[in-house]
């Protein structure tokens, strides 16, 4: 709540941001629960004029467009200079994830779920008739969506399809619509379904530690404010322990990270800028008794502005914990394992991406096999290493890591013991050219002994052996960062006479 205090406007009952315009609707919407609860002085009063800020930002004008029934991102500014989007016109042009994002009908709607769950009482009957009104409209909007480009809400789009069978299941009970009750049960059901497709268990945003906190934050929605038969009420606290036990699969609690690879990732270390799933292990653990990055980091300051919203859920989530996976968490690391797991994309084919991973206590490769046509961008870490580059840092060791930069869309990655191979099977697509590598995580003692990081020849705690038949290795390059990571480039091109599959393969061995 210290983060959020110190951001409101009481103007204009809404917080200070400069991350989608000068305030942030979104924000203002994960402030209200800790207002509410907390119920001092003027912070009730403060909440309600929240609520009716953020309810004033919903675009209900155009019945037929995408963003109907969506909220903005801020009330003015930059990315609100009108009361909505505007087709043909310089002025604000509709682009999605650009001056609308569809997915705020759900963040800010599961939001709108919880406070009239936990606070109605203190709401009032008038507001809570006005944001039952605004999640009929939001549910409309987000029923809508398919998928059809440029929207991508399709199945497998975990976070977001979590949040709306939630929104729009609960609004139906809620004023007893019978077709929001049957979509949200029917979204329920599908995602369901897909969870554990042929007992994969895999999400299909996988191996996300930002958007597996969002995950959780729906699911545990689900589970506390769910309507009392619905679907996704009674499989949520199924679909909880799965995921719980496959994150303890994938986290070493030595290195205080999970290895890779990563559908989706901001931070690829855990320990030093924040993924949501670190609120998760901090609200059940304590601070740092898990991964968590320093209290001063901008990225947990970016994901606690939600803390209040999902303490109020976390006993849900944390409920549907083992003692073993706690046990797996907590530490320490026990023995070296190899995993391997099925994403499928959804119900009607068996189309699947597969993973592959290995862990020792001091390293640890993942990598990822598709075929795909359409570039994920740089969230996506196809391959990445994990090693301590530093085992006396405290309170983790110093994480090296390097990761590959998805430049194709055809990648088999695949993860062995002590070894990760790459290679590009389908040449025909854009960016199989060259391998592009971004290395990080080198101790400053390492470098201020003099020693010079040249591509993987010298590397600290960690012998790379490289082989890239017929590539040739550009020189190395550092300065560049991604999502507040500094890191050294080192690229593998594959010269123009090339012929064959061009692959790169490393065989590793943890030196210290």
């Amino acid at each position: 709540m210290s983060i959020n205090d110190g951001r409101w406007d009481n103007s204009y009952k809404m917080l200070w941001s400069e991350n989608n315009g000068p305030w942030s609707v979104r924000f203002t919407a994960w402030y209200t629960p800790g207002l509410l609860l907390r119920n001092q002085g003027d912070d009730v009063e403060n909440a309600k004029g929240a609520l009716r800020s953020i309810l004033a930002t919903q675009m209900v004008e155009n019945f037929t467009s995408p963003w109907y029934g969506d909220f903005k991102l801020s009330p003015d500014g930059k990315f609100n200079l009108s009361s909505q989007p505007i087709p043909q016109s310089p002025l604000y042009p509709p682009q999605i994830y650009g001056s609308y994002d569809p997915n705020w009908r759900e963040f800010i709607g599961s939001q709108l779920v919880q406070v009239v769950e936990e606070f109605e009482d203190l709401l009032g009957p008038d507001l809570v008739s006005d944001i039952e009104k605004a999640m009929v409209y939001a549910a409309v909007g987000a029923m809508r969506r398919n998928g059809t480009a440029p929207d991508n809400l399709v199945l497998a789009y975990s976070n977001p399809g979590y949040m709306r069978a939630l929104n729009v299941g609960w609004i139906g009970s809620r004023i007893k619509n019978q077709t929001f009750i049957d979509y949200g049960n029917s979204q329920g059901t599908a995602l369901f379904e897909l969870f554990t497709k042929k007992g994969a268990n895999t999400m299909g945003e996988y191996n996300a530690p930002n958007y597996y906190g969002m995950d959780f934050w729906a699911l545990g929605a689900m589970a506390k404010y769910g309507p009392k038969n619905s679907t996704f009420k009674a499989h949520a606290p199924i679909i909880m322990a799965k995921l719980w036990d496959d994150i303890a699969d994938h986290y070493n609690p030595y290195l205080g990270n999970m290895v890779g690879p990563y559908d989706r990732a901001y931070t690829r270390d855990m320990t030093v800028h924040d993924a949501i799933l670190s609120l998760y292990f901090w609200g059940i653990f304590g601070y740092r008794k898990a991964a968590v990055p320093p209290k001063g980091d901008l990225d947990l300051q970016y994901d606690a502005t939600q803390g209040a919203a999902i303490a109020l859920i976390m006993e849900y989530v944390a409920g549907a914990m083992s003692s073993e996976v706690k046990e797996k968490l907590l530490g320490p690391f026990e023995s070296e394992r190899t995993l391997s797991r099925t994403i499928y994309y959804d119900l009607e084919t068996d189309d699947n991406r597969t993973t592959t991973a290995w862990l020792s206590k001091e390293l640890m490769i993942g990598g990822q096999q598709l075929a795909e046509t359409v570039a994920r961008g740089k969230q996506f870490v196809p391959a990445i290493v994990h090693w301590a580059s530093d085992p006396s840092h405290k309170p983790f060791p110093l994480n090296g890591l390097f990761s590959l930069y998805p430049t194709a869309t055809t990648i088999t990655a695949i993860a062995e013991s002590h070894k990760l191979t790459i290679s590009y099977p389908n040449t025909t697509q854009e960016g199989t050219d060259s391998f592009q590598f971004m290395l990080s995580g080198i101790p400053p003692p390492w470098s201020l002994a003099g020693n010079v990081i040249d591509g993987f020849t010298n590397v600290p705690c960690l012998d790379v052996n490289v082989t890239a038949p017929g590539l040739q290795r550009l020189p190395t390059v550092y300065g560049s960062s991604i999502y507040g990571s500094y890191y050294y480039n080192i690229t593998y091109v594959v010269p123009s006479n090339f012929t064959g599959t061009p692959a790169v393969s490393f065989d590793l061995a943890y030196t210290c």
